[in-house]
């Protein structure tokens, strides 16, 4: 089965309204709006559905600012980590050395770096400002090895508890290695091909058609909606191209001291 585009997906949702034709999403206001409503239920359907190929590795934003070096930030596309490793790697050494960095809940790191003494040589601080209040915290760290935890306090500030300034000024972007969800955006183009397994495209559609009765005729599609719910069961059951061997629950993230 070709893979729908949004042109296709709104003359669907159209010929079931059984509304005139349409050659673009833009073609008329009735057309616009079933674009927005094939969005917005792309948009739920990837909330919903937490599809495995909406991850993917990618890097972490590196500060780039001396005075913080062990802060680091997710990037804007990325809605969930589930792991983050740092290469390790000592100056002089060509081989790479990733090893997995431990999450602390916010409260076990900062008391984990309040035993620090900043008066130490490999010990430093910095000041962060916080909230729309500008409340500015003080982070502590060593600045002597490569980092072991991390930290966040808005979910998308990560904090690391060391960095080793014998070989880098900051943590480093292209050393980090992170395995998550990124976001995929919906773009208003006849062309679009919503990023979806081709198994999915009947029930974005069918998602799709409820909504569009609902929204424009104010009324139900019994069709539509019971093909939609099978859509949802066999997808839980069949969502993986690849068999990875995991039950859904391994997909958390481990929390937990190694």
């Amino acid at each position: 089965m070709a893979a729908y585009t949004l042109l296709d997906y709104i003359q669907a949702v159209a010929s079931s309204l059984d509304s005139d034709e349409v050659n673009s999403y833009d073609d008329s206001v009735e057309s616009l709006q079933i674009a927005n409503i094939i969005k917005t239920v792309y948009n739920d359907v990837q909330a919903r559905a937490d599809l495995p190929e909406h991850f993917t590795l990618f890097e972490l934003t590196a500060s780039g600012d001396n005075t913080k070096p062990v802060l680091m930030t997710r990037p804007s596309t990325v809605t969930a980590i589930e792991w983050i490793q740092y290469n390790k790697v000592a100056t002089g050494d060509t081989d790479p050395i990733f090893e997995d960095i431990n999450f602390l809940p916010i409260n076990e790191f900062v008391q984990m770096q309040d035993r620090l003494l900043v008066s130490a040589t490999n010990v430093a601080s910095f000041e962060q400002i916080i909230g729309s209040e500008a409340d500015s915290i003080t982070f502590i760290y060593r600045n002597d090895k490569a980092p072991t935890y991390y930290t966040t306090f808005d979910d998308y500030t990560l904090i690391f508890d060391s960095f080793d300034t014998a070989v880098d000024t900051t943590l480093q972007k292209t050393k980090t290695r992170c395995y998550g969800r990124k976001d995929q955006s919906f773009t208003m183009s006849n062309n679009f091909v919503p990023f979806l397994d081709r198994d999915l495209s009947t029930l974005l559609l069918n998602e799709a058609k409820v909504l569009a009765f609902s929204e424009l005729k104010q009324v139900g599609h019994d069709v539509a909606k019971q093909w939609a719910q099978r859509g949802w069961t066999k997808m839980q059951k069949a969502k993986r191209g690849v068999n990875q061997d995991r039950n859904e629950l391994d997909r958390a993230p481990n929390y937990g001291r190694k």
